[in-house]
């Protein structure tokens, strides 16, 4: 049993963002999950195959939409809100990115930090920023762990997986 003390978690939520075309909007890209299924799956999965340090870190992405809903997983994971990180999309070409949006055109991600007990800040150097390439919908950058494996300590424990990432422990219907 690995006692995981950084967790990453992309849940697939569940914001109605059906939009014209074969892959545009996530109910086209992946199965949705509702609040409470999202709320549920992190007790679903403990003391199956890991469980989680009394000082543990979670990053915990989030869509523009859904921000009270958030804040409730991470409530109901037990986790204190922190901070945030800020992925600033660019295109494969390093331009600013131009994406979707019901009320402006979303250039950017929000990942919320929060804390469990007193877990270690490796390194006091990280910005709260970051830019790096789009790869694929809902896809989230290398760059994205190397922060998270700079800032925090492991064992690190992915949730929602789409990759396969040596050295982590994973959990998602996608991984290959």
């Amino acid at each position: 049993m690995v006692e995981v003390q950084t967790i990453v978690a992309d849940p697939p939520w569940n914001f109605g963002d059906k939009l014209p075309g074969k892959t545009r909007g996530a109910v086209k890209n992946y199965e949705m999950m509702s609040l409470w299924e999202i709320q549920k799956f992190l007790e679903v999965h403990v003391g199956s195959t890991f469980t989680i340090a009394p000082d543990a870190r979670l990053f915990l992405w989030r869509v523009a939409s859904m921000q009270e809903e958030a804040l409730e997983v991470m409530r109901c994971w037990k986790f204190q809100l922190k901070s945030e990180l800020i992925w600033a999309k660019k295109t494969k070409h390093g331009k600013r990115w131009f994406g979707m949006g019901r009320q402006v055109r979303m250039e950017h991600e929000v990942c919320l930090i929060g804390v469990r007990g007193s877990p270690l800040v490796l390194s006091h150097s990280i910005r709260s920023m970051f830019d790096a390439k789009y790869t694929r919908h809902s896809g989230k950058p290398e760059e994205f762990f190397d922060l998270v494996e700079e800032l925090s300590p492991g064992p690190y424990l992915e949730l929602f997986a789409r990759t396969s990432r040596p050295g982590w422990l994973q959990l998602g219907k996608e991984l290959e």
